[in-house]
């Protein structure tokens, strides 16, 4: 048995040799063909152009460039459009679930600012009403940086001003996903609601 494994295995490697020799062998003659073809096509081509007159050479050169620009501005005209609709699709449905974040965040502020109730249940419905949709349509940094959120939010003690620049991260990435990429650093959307953001963080130092 051990002998007839060992033959077997013997005659697999042979096997696989003579196929790689085979796959190689091919691939040599494939090269060899359009060297031999395409190179000789190319000599006569150019061998031809040097006994026309200059004029003609350049009108062609300048037709070949005049079609190549063509062709490629058609391509990448295309393909720029292609990004644009993805992503005016992507932005058309994830406003909803991007602005009910933001309906959350301020929420919570309201809540906290004149003692009012958000109780547990409605934050938890809101945010898994929010998860949804984030999980269908937002992008792979605002679900990270969502996730990060969470992380963050669910320690004990949890540092108050902590939660808030986190959450200011995540709606910054919210913004860039909608198109607004530039602009904003740390503090600038929460100066929005907290007047005195530079004393409290001086304070908090």
């Amino acid at each position: 048995m051990a002998n007839a494994s060992k033959n077997q295995s013997i005659g697999a490697i042979v096997k696989g040799l003579l196929a790689l020799a085979g796959v190689v062998f091919i691939g040599v003659e494939a090269v060899s063909f359009l060297v031999r073809n395409v190179g000789a096509a190319l000599f006569t081509f150019f061998d031809g152009l040097s006994s026309l007159d200059a004029a003609i050479v350049v009108a062609l050169i300048t037709g070949c460039v005049s079609i190549l620009t063509v062709v490629g501005g058609a391509i990448i005209n295309n393909v720029l459009k292609s990004k644009h609709e993805r992503e005016e699709y992507l932005r058309k449905h994830r406003e909803e679930p991007y602005t009910q974040l933001v309906r959350i965040f301020y929420k919570m502020l309201r809540a906290t600012k004149k003692g009012q109730e958000y109780s547990q249940e409605s934050m938890l419905d809101d945010m898994m009403s929010f998860n949804q949709g984030l999980t269908l349509w937002g992008s792979s940094k605002a679900i990270k940086k969502w996730d990060e959120w969470r992380a963050l939010r669910g320690k004990t003690p949890a540092d108050p001003y902590d939660l808030l620049h986190g959450m200011e991260i995540v709606l910054i990435q919210l913004r860039k996903d909608m198109g607004e990429k530039r602009g904003l650093k740390q503090g600038d959307l929460l100066k929005l609601f907290i007047n005195d953001y530079d004393e409290a963080m001086r304070k908090n130092k």
